[in-house]
């Protein structure tokens, strides 16, 4: 009966950088080094995330309060002073008349480079 030699090879942390001995394929020496590698490389993910949303969030705010106010459009220079940004949308189609429409979470619009117009509510499904 023949066993194989089972070969410990050495390898260094990704985190930390120490010397690692064990499987050919470990690359962290301990549980909080894999940890704190991968709370560093998912950051960045996290923070853009956290940036987007607070964008949607900041554009449906004023979008709720053009509908509060009941008016269905407004010029561009005035939302962006409101702090709305054109460039975070959560859907995006060609409408019936060629225009561009635009929606953030439940409400649609309308836009052109200088205003947005037709800002509505989208009417839920009754499926």
């Amino acid at each position: 009966m023949s066993y194989k030699l089972h070969h410990e090879e050495e390898g260094t942390c990704l985190e930390c950088g120490s010397v690692i001995r064990g499987r050919k394929d470990k690359q962290f020496c301990s549980l909080s080094c894999k940890n704190r590698y991968h709370n560093r490389v998912l950051m960045n993910k996290r923070l853009m995330r956290a940036k987007t949303m607070a964008a949607l969030t900041g554009n449906h705010t004023v979008l709720e309060a053009l509908l509060h106010e009941g008016k269905t459009g407004a010029e561009m220079h005035e939302l962006l002073d409101l702090g709305f940004d054109p460039g975070y949308v959560t859907e995006h189609r060609r409408g019936h008349f060629r225009h561009d429409e635009y929606a953030c979470f439940d409400i649609w619009y309308c836009r052109t480079e200088s205003r947005i117009f037709n800002v509505r509510r989208k009417v839920s499904d009754p499926r």
